[in-house]
């Protein structure tokens, strides 16, 4: 294992195991990191200590920005819970964790990466400590590059792409989408900013699927019907939050949704194609109808 490996690796661990185990003592942390390590590590040069451990801790304040304290009466560490529910930093630690180590022969990943994760964490610092930061972005449809300030608000994964969630200073209230794999020569700037606290995340993609937020486009009520199978895919790995199976018989499996009709969801049931019957409403399927119309045209004209 690699010590940049190591180092990711050990932090996640911490933080699991504070997580799992409120208020747990020095010597037993070490004990669990290293147990754990152990595993990771092929050769057995587990070099966990106690020193390391709170190194450990540190780096995990400083650079991450979690507050993981120590309580002297119940004489054990933990994380209180506004910073457990500020970000979940096991999912980006553990995807850090994988594309800094070598994996074995009999693991096959998606060759079809995304770039931008090592983006990441210093994004995750600059979020916590509210600080403006400022890179060169790309656009998939402009081949210049462009300068932008920004101030970042939240980090959000869709279909293995990363984007960070940041108003342009300049720009205020409009929140935009930055694809990480777009962004180059990252910089945090020493401006501090005020978050403005109309925006959370949760309560914007609320309706949403995808990574743009559209407020000119209303809710709907989308109802989609699947064959068995696919339908049974679409039970375990849902469309949206909302999603809740209206109907199931032998032949069909039907689903209920309410979200905003973007660009996003309309690509993304163009890839079912071969399972899934818009049933309401009527506007989104003769979208689809168009859409699978012209595609038809541009095939029959192709020699």
């Amino acid at each position: 294992m690699s010590k940049k490996a190591g180092y990711l690796r050990r932090y996640l661990e911490v933080i699991r195991q504070i997580r799992r185990q409120p208020y747990i003592g020095l010597a037993e942390l070490v004990e669990k990191v290293r147990g754990v390590m152990a595993y990771y590590d092929d050769e057995g040069n587990v070099g966990v200590s106690k020193r390391t451990i709170l190194r450990d801790l540190q780096e995990i304040r400083d650079t991450l920005d979690i507050g993981i304290e120590h309580c002297r009466s119940r004489m054990g560490y933990y994380i209180p819970q506004d910073e457990q529910a500020d970000f979940d930093l096991e999912h980006v630690l553990e995807i850090l964790d994988l594309y800094s180590r070598p994996l074995p022969s009999f693991v096959y990943p998606e060759k079809r990466k995304a770039w931008g994760a090592e983006h990441l964490l210093p994004l995750i610092n600059a979020i916590k400590k509210q600080c403006t930061v400022q890179f060169v972005y790309r656009k998939f449809d402009l081949t210049q590059e462009q300068l932008r300030k920004v101030q970042p608000y939240a980090l959000k994964e869709f279909k293995g792409r990363w984007y960070l969630l940041a108003m342009e200073v300049g720009d205020k209230g409009k929140m935009k989408a930055w694809g990480l794999d777009r962004i180059s020569d990252l910089q945090m700037t020493r401006e501090l900013f005020d978050k403005d606290p109309a925006f959370t995340v949760g309560r914007s993609y609320q309706d949403c699927f995808g990574i743009f937020v559209r407020e000119d486009i209303p809710t709907e009520e989308v109802v989609l019907s699947f064959d068995p199978v696919g339908g049974s895919y679409i039970e375990t790995f849902p469309l949206h939050a909302t999603q809740e199976t209206v109907l199931k018989t032998e032949t069909e499996i039907r689903i209920r949704l309410h979200v905003k009709v973007t660009y996003d969801f309309i690509m993304e049931l163009l890839s079912q194609t071969q399972n899934v019957t818009v049933v309401a409403p009527a506007h989104l399927r003769a979208t689809l109808r168009n859409l699978y119309e012209q595609a038809s045209i541009r095939h029959a004209n192709q020699p």
